[in-house]
């Protein structure tokens, strides 16, 4: 058995938390087709980043304020939908509420509506799109998640699922964990530990420390 001690934990929300990954999908279809574009050309760039980065990656035309208010729109909606990947609510319930945080690239309102759709609670820190100037993949979400939470980021775990995701927690210097839903094995190997899903790992508390087993 393998083991990890840390101090606290940091949890990317679609595809890692909730199983959104087809409700994501649905989102920006949904979009492009208002937009008469062709959905291949949006797919490769919605997941693990945020919306503005997404709408300047498809064009620029279609970075402005006004086609973010259209996504954020679309994707309330379609959020209340929203389901846990198995495990993960079992596996978050054993963690205090002040020892975890989140890390989305997602809005903050549309990422508390897919938790609360799939029967988390809200942690009191959140480190959502409106909260950071350079989002995944670069390390700041994850840098300022650490500080909320008082701790080094050397001394976090972070879940994550996409290639952006685990590249923006190694970065910050976390212990990153990648779950095999939305992506392939081979997309993932910067990070630390590969896992198929929250079933694969114990999680054992000694004092104010934590023991992440696999």
């Amino acid at each position: 058995m393998n083991t990890f001690v840390c101090k606290g934990f940091i949890f990317d929300v679609d595809a890692t938390l909730v199983d959104t990954t087809q409700v994501i999908n649905n989102i920006w279809q949904k979009w492009a087709t208002r937009n008469a574009i062709e959905f291949s050309k949006v797919l490769p760039h919605v997941h693990g980043r945020k919306i503005s980065e997404t709408l300047a990656l498809v064009g620029s035309k279609y970075s402005n304020s006004e086609e973010e208010a259209v996504v954020k729109e679309i994707a309330m909606e379609a959020m209340n939908a929203a389901t846990e990947i198995d495990g993960a609510l079992d596996f978050v319930s054993t963690i205090p509420l002040h020892s975890w945080s989140i890390a989305t690239s997602g809005p903050r309102k549309v990422a508390e509506t897919s938790l609360r759709a799939s029967g988390f609670q809200i942690p009191a820190n959140m480190i959502c799109a409106e909260d950071v100037t350079n989002g995944k993949p670069h390390p700041d979400p994850f840098l300022l998640a650490a500080q909320n939470l008082g701790v080094d980021a050397g001394n976090c775990v972070a879940f994550e699922d996409s290639p952006a995701g685990v590249k923006s927690a190694k970065d910050a210097g976390c212990f990153t964990v990648a779950i095999l839903t939305s992506h392939e094995k081979e997309d993932l190997l910067l990070a630390d530990l590969i896992v198929d899903g929250f079933s694969d790992l114990t999680l054992k508390q000694r004092n104010n420390q934590y023991e992440l087993c696999w």
